[in-house]
């Protein structure tokens, strides 16, 4: 007598239900897999998130501190070019009252 799966009244034998509980196993085993894989993923977006949202309360005093350090840097650099051109216009001038009062000097009186 042949071992059928469809006929209920066949008998059943150790090794078939080996077979079947193996089976059953792997099934279980690979739900499980998917599940845990899934849980893990939840937990791990979760810290991810948390530990964003604590970087960005820490950080976030120091990034606007920075900021205002950078503009203050930023007007020294514009007043110091500003001034440096001044300079610039002021030295031609002085060179050339320079030349006119050697030329007055030297000229005849």
């Amino acid at each position: 007598m042949e071992n059928d799966p469809n006929n209920a009244d066949a008998p059943v034998t150790k090794a078939g239900l080996k077979a079947e509980f193996g089976k059953f196993e792997e099934r279980l085993d690979k739900k499980l897999d998917r599940l845990l894989s899934q849980q893990a993923n939840v937990i791990l977006e979760a810290v991810g998130e948390t530990m964003e949202k604590k970087l960005d309360e820490k950080f976030d005093p120091v990034v606007t501190k920075l900021d205002g350090i950078l503009k203050g840097v930023e007007a020294l650099q514009q007043e110091n070019t500003v001034g440096a051109e001044q300079l610039r216009r002021h030295e031609d001038q002085l060179q050339k009252h320079q030349v006119r009062i050697a030329k007055l000097e030297t000229a005849p009186v």
